[in-house]
């Protein structure tokens, strides 16, 4: 293995990530990026030296955090047949990760603008769906990308042609504009119930990254637009982004956790970063909201992002929404608490007014979005699933979301305010 990464940005050198004998990753920045670039995230910034070194390991969290995790990952290291070390599978895997770095061996440059793509045939797409091969689909050697979290996904290039959806894997580090998300054994419904759930979010008029659903022989798959992608003329173009455990300096470990003071922290990100403190500590609140209305017990820190702009870094849109109250084992529990609490089914407003002094912000503010959600939703939400299966068919399995969104929007108009 290489001792060293070299971390671009476009066709700009940002810096070396370095393997150390303890296996924690120091990361340096270059000095000319130093100079005249800017800090890659709210946790890595341009200091007097521009390094990170074990025992600080702000850099190996930062970069440890592109990488798959749990099933996914277990399954990508069996099948590439290294040990289970960030740094070899990033070796592996940076070539196109989330957000705008590149992360490739030190003899070798980002492609300039010529990009390399490969059709997937439904054919294969089954292959990987039963084989469980997620990361990749098209032969022995896996594409240079790598995804975060434990769900079986594919960075994809996507297309819809006379209504049907034609997908490319990129290679060569070319960048992807779809993430494809597979389902997985026992859970099956998840990506019908995460197309579901974002549905829901964009009738709510929140700021959802778009979700479609893909029908696939017998399996139903779901197809994302990513927000950390863009056009320009004729090239897609990668949009700089992290998450909030990289923006923390925190490990992957830490992205669910039942401390009371996680939202006060995360605001105080936002106040510090962002380029619109108050609209992204709205939209923060209601995604909060929108989670526990939605049984959405998922939504970790690693679920929200933050998107690099011009003078600083603003909130991403949302994404990985799913019910997941209505899928049996797993855990109910909320990913974050919603003040001291977190179970999703026994909220009261008093949980909601320590939230918003957790979030430093007025408990109407807080009140009022409940409101707004929920009241939205106990009207609607019938008719939306009307709308949603209109485009995509009866799918029986959404009557145990339309449950708990029911269940959930009562008795948040009951006890939540």
């Amino acid at each position: 293995m290489s001792q060293a990464l070299t971390v671009w940005y476009d066709q700009q050198r940002v810096g070396r990530l370095i393997a150390t004998p303890s296996r924690q990753m120091a990361f340096v920045y270059d000095e000319a990026w130093l100079a005249s670039g800017w800090a890659i995230s709210c946790s890595l910034p341009l200091n007097e030296t521009g390094d990170f070194l074990p025992p600080d390991l702000r850099g190996h969290h930062f970069f440890a955090n592109l990488l798959p995790e749990g099933g996914a990952r277990d399954r990508l290291v069996r099948r590439l047949g290294v040990a289970d070390d960030d740094f070899l599978l990033l070796e592996k895997l940076g070539g196109d990760c989330a957000g705008a770095l590149q992360l490739l061996p030190e003899n070798q440059a980002p492609a300039a603008d010529a990009e390399t793509l490969q059709p997937l045939e439904d054919s294969l797409l089954e292959e990987a769906i039963h084989s469980g091969r997620g990361q990749w689909v098209t032969g022995d050697t896996p594409p240079r990308l790598s995804l975060a979290g434990a769900q079986d996904k594919l960075a994809v290039r996507a297309n819809r042609v006379n209504g049907k959806w034609l997908f490319s894997l990129p290679t060569s580090g070319t960048p992807s504009t779809h993430i494809l998300k597979l389902p997985v054994q026992d859970l099956k419904n998840v990506p019908l119930y995460e197309a579901y759930t974002t549905y829901l979010a964009t009738r709510l008029e929140l700021p959802a990254a778009p979700v479609e659903l893909v029908t696939l022989g017998d399996h139903l798959l779901s197809v994302s637009q990513r927000f950390d992608r863009s056009h320009q003329s004729d090239r897609v173009v990668r949009t700089h982004q992290e998450d909030l455990c990289q923006a923390q300096g925190l490990s992957r470990a830490d992205k669910y956790t039942t401390s009371p003071q996680v939202f006060t922290k995360v605001g105080d990100l936002l106040r510090e970063h962002s380029v619109q403190p108050a609209k992204d500590l709205r939209a923060l609140a209601n995604w909060q909201v929108f989670n526990a209305l939605t049984g959405n017990a998922d939504g970790h820190l690693k679920n929200l992002s933050l998107l690099a702009v011009d003078g600083g870094w603003q909130l991403a849109p949302y994404y990985d929404l799913v019910c997941t109250l209505a899928i049996p084992r797993v855990s109910h529990r909320l990913a974050l608490p919603v003040g001291t609490l977190d179970d999703p089914q026994n909220l009261h407003n008093n949980h909601w007014e320590a939230f918003a002094g957790q979030l430093a912000v007025s408990p109407r503010l807080i009140k009022n979005l409940v409101q707004q959600q929920a009241g939205r939703l106990h009207d609607e939400v019938d008719n939306w699933l009307n709308d949603f299966r209109d485009q995509y068919g009866q799918l029986p399995a959404l009557e145990g979301v339309q449950k708990v969104v029911t269940r959930q929007t009562r008795k948040a108009l009951r006890d939540w305010t």
